[in-house]
């Protein structure tokens, strides 16, 4: 059963014979396959599983609404900036961050800096599922050296990581989950990659942002950065790719029945866009806020150590979570289509065949789409928003 597998990587970083290797299925996500010939039939598997195995989270113990004061680190974030500031603190005490980032071929894998210039890389989403890989045996390493460790990650990754490190010491370890809608598929990333980058002279695609900040906060944008300096951006209401993930159609089977939808974290602090944050205090602008849910005395303290990067507030729990945050507790429904939409995706389905199947759009959608980018280009986007607000 599919929906019980997150592709969190836990058994095959556990597994002492290293039989366990991940394997990608026809829709582009990593499932565990076992050697059953070098299995010794140990148990540890299933003992770290995050979905068999019982999740003790902690309730939320303190709330923020933060901005960082640098506006540039803002602008270069998906929100407010706060995975960035957690990274400096732990750089500049000889700490290790864990984050998501692309490698050469712009395959999303779990990797670790030490450096603010490596960090720079986990800023900003990506909404495809990254790649564990040995992350978790890695952290363990630095962790057993008195290494401080920043691990980031959605909230079934930190949970597989939580459930690896058994009894080992935690005291420089701080979790840092966000709200997931959902990890859509690989294979169609690459395929879409492949796509834009046959639209820009078949130039390579080298970065790759899902929530770019290129028409300001209030209009998520899909970015692509190419080798030859061509940038492609696409609003949420025109990109294939957002447009396919939020009609619920290409995230993981497991995502649709999600084990961690719940206020009870096992991290130790949840961070998540904060869209009305000018609404709740007129010390906020505009330009991109988190919220973060503290949820042990550790990510408390941690959060008082690089307070000072910030202009926070407190804020009503329940007010944040209906106004920013139902993701929390809630599930996305699958839509009907998905079986139908990947069997067309490995069947050969041109891109442009796809977007004109699955993508309806009005034709009121479709003119904003073109209009919001030529406002922004003259000068009235924000304009625009005010009327709209």
């Amino acid at each position: 059963d599919k929906s019980l597998c997150c592709g969190c990587w836990a058994c095959a970083n556990i597994c002492p014979k290293h039989c366990i290797v991940m394997e990608e299925d026809q829709e582009g996500f990593c499932y565990p396959k076992v050697d059953e010939k070098t299995c010794v039939k140990c148990g540890l598997c299933e003992k770290v599983c995050p979905i068999k195995s019982e999740n003790n989270g902690n309730d939320v113990v303190e709330n923020f609404i933060i901005q960082h004061k640098d506006p540039e680190i803002r602008k270069g974030s998906t929100s407010g900036g706060f995975f960035t500031a957690a990274c400096r603190y732990a750089i500049e005490h000889g700490g290790v961050v864990f984050g998501a980032a692309f490698d050469s071929q712009m395959t999303l894998r779990h990797m670790y800096s030490e450096t603010m210039e490596g960090c720079a890389k986990f800023r900003g989403s990506k909404y495809v599922q990254s790649l564990i890989g040995d992350a978790y045996k890695e952290a363990k390493v630095f962790l057993e050296q008195g290494r401080f460790v920043v691990f980031s990650g959605t909230p079934c990754q930190i949970s597989g990581l939580k459930k690896y490190l058994g009894k080992t010491q935690r005291e420089n370890l701080v979790t840092v989950d966000v709200v997931c809608h959902g990890t859509p598929s690989p294979k169609l990333f690459k395929r879409f990659l492949a796509y834009q980058s046959s639209c820009y002279g078949n130039a390579k695609p080298v970065a790759y942002l899902s929530r770019d900040k290129h028409y300001g906060f209030s209009y998520s944008t899909s970015s692509i950065f190419f080798d030859n300096g061509q940038k492609y951006h696409k609003g949420i209401d025109s990109d294939l790719m957002l447009g396919l993930y939020f009609r619920n159609l290409v995230s993981r089977p497991s995502c649709y029945k999600c084990h961690f939808k719940t206020l009870e974290r096992v991290s130790d602090l949840t961070i998540f866009d904060c869209w009305n944050a000018s609404k709740e205090d007129s010390m906020f602008d505009r330009n991109g806020a988190t919220n973060v849910f503290v949820h042990t005395k550790q990510g408390l303290d941690f959060f008082e150590r690089i307070k000072m990067d910030f202009t926070y507030a407190h804020a009503d729990l329940e007010e944040i979570i209906a106004r920013d945050g139902v993701m929390i507790r809630n599930q996305v429904p699958e839509n009907p289509l998905r079986t139908e939409f990947f069997n067309d995706l490995n069947l050969g389905m041109s891109m442009p065949q796809i977007e004109k199947k699955y993508m309806h759009r009005s034709l009121m959608k479709k003119l904003l789409s073109i209009i919001k980018p030529f406002m922004f280009k003259i000068g009235v986007f924000d304009l625009y928003l005010r009327m709209k607000r």
